[in-house]
């Protein structure tokens, strides 16, 4: 796959041309150049399992799931350009957001931000994982013959003997809204334009034919929850008040 621009100037590394299962189903990038985030702290040790407040998966064959089956067949006769960009979220995560602050989300421009950024989004990958892993259902692809689907060159096969079944919640969606609420805390003023990148980050996965609806509603419900847990939790308020700081600051 030939590489595309990034926003304000970034290249696709050859790099990150990697097979199918272990770069569009796997998590984004989450800063642009990548780095490693194996050694960042979340904010709380995880045993509030905020994953337990999510309803379970729709049924198969039930009418919610027939439902979302219907969301994807009908998001497969969409454009290409939303196509394109669906591919760019399933890649990337911060830099995803940049358009709509206007400058690159980088560790050696916003560092304060970056890092409550990190914190946060590493504060919702227990939960995510774990409720993955609950649930057990199938992706889209797994289940239909779909013409488009993200990183795959040609239909998909559908294998309903994976043993891979990680569609709900969907980690890409839980991770950009995430990133979306803990941006419009720090800077509220373009709260309703980063909660809408938020919201089309996370359709992008449906457009993307790797998760259905019911998985990305699903991802933004815990993603709250995950939020709104933080807004009470002593280092988040203080790193979100250096990055507000930091954002006021002569750039």
């Amino acid at each position: 796959m030939p590489a595309r621009p990034l926003p304000f100037g970034f290249a696709l590394t050859a790099t990150l041309c990697l097979a199918f299962t272990s770069t569009w189903a796997a998590s984004p990038e989450w800063e642009s150049p990548p780095v490693s985030h194996k050694d960042v702290k979340p904010y709380t040790d995880g045993s509030s399992r905020p994953e337990a407040w999510l309803p379970p998966a729709p049924a198969p064959d039930s009418p919610a799931d027939r439902d979302d089956v219907n969301a994807v067949l009908a998001r497969q006769k969409g454009d290409a350009a939303r196509r394109e960009s669906a591919e760019l979220d399933a890649k990337w995560l911060y830099d995803r957001f940049a358009p709509v602050l206007g400058v690159d989300i980088r560790r050696d421009k916003l560092p304060a931000l970056v890092h409550l950024l990190n914190r946060s989004v590493r504060e919702s990958t227990t939960p995510t994982f774990a409720a993955k892993k609950t649930h057990a259902r199938l992706r889209p692809h797994q289940r239909l013959a779909l013409d488009h689907v993200c990183g795959l060159s040609g239909a998909s096969q559908p294998d309903p003997d994976a043993t891979q079944r990680t569609s709900y919640p969907s980690g890409h969606a839980t991770f950009g809204w995430v990133t979306a609420l803990v941006l419009a805390r720090v800077v509220p003023e373009r709260a309703p334009a980063l909660l809408q990148r938020g919201a089309e980050y996370a359709d992008s996965r449906v457009v993307c034919g790797l998760h259905f609806p019911s998985d990305v509603e699903a991802a933004r419900q815990l993603a709250t929850a995950v939020v709104t847990r933080l807004d009470l939790h002593p280092e988040f308020q203080q790193d979100l008040q250096r990055a507000r700081a930091e954002w006021a600051a002569p750039r």
